[in-house]
């Protein structure tokens, strides 16, 4: 099959959506050598990304206008045409796809920074659903708003779970470990690492003020949050102002991943407590590499931690507080919550994820194949 698949979010930073599009980009041309793919990007790739996709024989990159992809995918005769974010500019002779990865700013259209407003994203986005053959989400919850707040019949709903990449796994070299610490101003072994910098529906406020709720924690740990500060700072500057935690809070911003990988190995826990999330990579990459995590209770978090987190109310302090005092005072529940992650994060591999979404594109290429040629 010719399979063209919409690779513009590689355009931009590579975390969420970016990071999905080229690791599960990567693992499909891998795995499926017998198909031809085409990726289309609105811009011109970065070169390491055309050296990293040329390489391969069954691959040629298109780069063209959004508004001309449909045009595009016609003179290229392509099977499937998958928009792997939320958007399809494109369909081929057995239908199109589009992943879709949360209905956060539809379940809390209150962080939108949409121009104008969340409701007619959600109207183009539901339109698009609707259009597509098969919608991919990201994990059964989003499956389920998908159905819910779409309608999008739950037989054209097909859930590929996330990988965390090869890129994590735990690591022990001490030289290194010191080396991204010290780049980052983090002082001794004892730290608390906190994703999702200042983005309301990250949470981090609330995980501050737990933290500022139990004073002994402050003379040994540090709290270190990660992710950027384009939105919504001035919140978690006043909480850590009012709880008097200047000294020991620390703003990394957004990390490499051969850094990231080195703070989660060597971090006294990881926290990830979201509002909602639609998969929750963080929570993954964090297992992986074996830090002990807490997470919220809610949305898809809990299909993803399983068994292998402490799982707490993301709406509430005194819960947020007690969890992070409960791992940090128990050795053995620690190593337990590292042990049970790596065995966890195991189970959710972009091969993996490939493999699932190449059953798509064969069920989708059948049921269509036969269609035609009744």
């Amino acid at each position: 099959m010719r399979i063209a698949l919409d690779v513009s979010p590689l355009l931009g930073t590579r975390a969420g959506v970016g990071t999905y599009v080229e690791r599960l980009t990567t693992a499909l041309i891998a795995r499926s050598p017998e198909h031809q793919y085409y990726l289309y990007s609105s811009r011109a790739l970065a070169p390491s990304d055309i050296a990293a996709f040329g390489k391969f024989s069954n691959t040629k990159i298109v780069c063209c206008p959004a508004w001309r992809m449909g045009v595009q995918a016609w003179r290229d005769k392509v099977h499937i045409f998958h928009g792997m974010n939320y958007k399809v500019r494109g369909r081929g002779r057995y239908g199109s796809i589009v992943t879709i990865h949360d209905l956060a700013m539809d379940r809390i259209p209150q962080t939108s920074r949409k121009l104008f407003g969340q409701r007619s994203s959600f109207r183009r986005s539901r339109r698009t659903a609707l259009r597509a053959s098969r919608v991919i989400a990201v994990s059964q919850h989003t499956a389920t708003d998908i159905a819910d707040l779409y309608g999008v019949p739950a037989e054209r709903i097909k859930v590929v779970h996330n990988g965390p990449g090869g890129d994590f796994s735990p690591v022990e070299d001490r030289t290194r470990i010191d080396s991204v610490k010290s780049r980052y101003g983090i002082h001794g072994d004892n730290f608390i690492l906190v994703s999702g910098g200042a983005e309301p529906r990250k949470n981090v406020e609330r995980v501050i003020e737990a933290f500022g709720r139990v004073p002994d924690l402050r003379a040994k740990f540090q709290l270190i949050i990660l992710g950027g500060l384009e939105r919504g700072a001035e919140a978690l500057y006043q909480a850590i102002q009012c709880a008097d935690l200047t000294p020991v809070v620390g703003f990394v911003g957004h990390v490499p991943a051969e850094d990231l990988q080195s703070l989660y190995s060597s971090c006294s826990l990881f926290a990830f407590v979201s509002l909602y999330e639609g998969f929750g990579m963080p929570v993954l990459e964090a297992m992986a590499c074996g830090a002990p995590v807490i997470c919220s209770n809610t949305s898809a978090l809990p299909e993803v931690a399983g068994d292998a987190a402490l799982l707490v109310d993301p709406t509430s302090m005194e819960a947020i507080a007690n969890a992070i005092v409960k791992v940090l005072s128990s050795d053995d529940l620690r190593e337990d919550l590292r042990r049970r992650g790596r065995i966890r994060a195991r189970g959710f591999t972009w091969e993996r994820a490939a493999g699932e979404l190449l059953e798509v594109y064969a069920e989708l290429a059948r049921t269509t194949g036969t269609a035609d040629a009744n």
